[in-house]
């Protein structure tokens, strides 16, 4: 227990201070990250930069300044998180090196993120350009990250051993990977199923593939079962690999079954204008997931997920 001048502090006080703690750590890195980004990207100069380095030049000429502040936002927010809650981890007694592990392999993940929205942001117009699809890119940006820079900017990397249920260091971790697996995957799943919507038709003379529920929860759906399929990796006792396997599967099949619809409704693109497809796509998701879930056969294919985290995830 922890103790001042005028006795010992009581226990429920010292957990109260020590969430403080945590929180304000975590709001001071979002923002002081933010703001340095900003600063990075828009105003190099202030920090002793070259003005108009030949990156910023490549994004300023795609018009790609709004990701360029989001990318630098997570690329800071990582290693400054992880400096703000290295300093409350040592109060807490959490395992420093393991959290550093972790945080190096979450500022490669965004540093992968940012080169693979480089690679295909091409395929979305700029804000002022046709479409007019630059906000839900710079969207999907930051959902792609976001994950990570909460990971650091909170006392989620940093684990006190052992832990709340008596836990070890190894299974903490692994549980706070499963986490970040999953609701990584989740919006790397919408981002990719999104952008094949945008850029593909099917058929090719008809419409685009990106209408709900086509857009974004079969992508969404996709991507949670595969970050499950990484947790099941990662957990040890065959009965929770079964379960975790389990959930994964019924997530892959109701993915199958969303994308299947879409490409049905996307072939009214043939006789219907676009407007017209948009809202058919809306009685085709109800009747998907109201008669079609009671149906012995379909039901197997189309079922409600309520995904529950792995134990330890985050900081709760």
């Amino acid at each position: 227990m922890a103790t001042t001048r005028s006795g010992p502090i009581p226990a429920e006080a010292h957990v109260k201070r020590a969430k403080a703690l945590r929180i304000t750590a975590g709001t001071v890195a979002g923002v002081a990250s933010l703001a340095l980004a900003l600063a990075l990207t828009l105003t190099p100069g202030s920090l002793g930069l070259p003005s108009s380095p030949a990156l910023y030049e490549r994004v300023r000429a795609e018009d790609r300044g709004g990701e360029g502040v989001i990318v630098a936002w997570a690329l800071l927010a990582v290693p400054i998180g992880g400096l703000l809650q290295t300093l409350v981890a040592r109060l807490r007694g959490g395992r420093i090196a393991a959290g550093w592990a972790l945080l190096t392999g979450y500022w490669l993940y965004a540093l992968l993120v940012a080169v693979a929205a480089w690679q295909v942001q091409g395929l979305f117009p700029p804000p002022g350009g046709p479409g007019k699809s630059g906000g839900l890119f710079g969207a999907l940006t930051a959902l792609a990250l976001a994950t990570p820079v909460c990971a650091a900017c909170s006392r989620a990397v940093f684990r006190p051993v052992p832990g709340e249920d008596g836990d070890t260091l190894g299974g903490q971790i692994r549980g706070h990977l499963a986490t970040v697996a999953l609701l990584t995957w989740c919006f790397n799943g919408a981002f990719i199923s999104l952008l094949i919507g945008k850029n593909f038709a099917y058929p090719r003379s008809g419409s685009f593939a990106m209408f709900f529920p086509g857009g974004f929860l079969w992508g969404f759906h996709a991507g949670a079962a595969l970050g499950m399929l990484i947790g099941t990796r990662l957990q040890r006792a065959p009965e929770a690999r079964a379960a975790t396997m389990a959930v994964a599967v019924s997530l892959a099949r109701t993915a199958a079954a969303l994308l299947l619809c879409c490409l049905c409704v996307a072939q009214l693109g043939w006789v219907l204008p676009t407007w017209a497809v948009a809202l058919s796509a809306f009685p085709a998701l109800i009747a998907l997931f109201t008669p079609g879930a009671r149906n012995e056969r379909l039901g197997r294919w189309v079922k409600y997920h309520a995904l529950e985290l792995p134990k330890d995830g985050f900081d709760r």
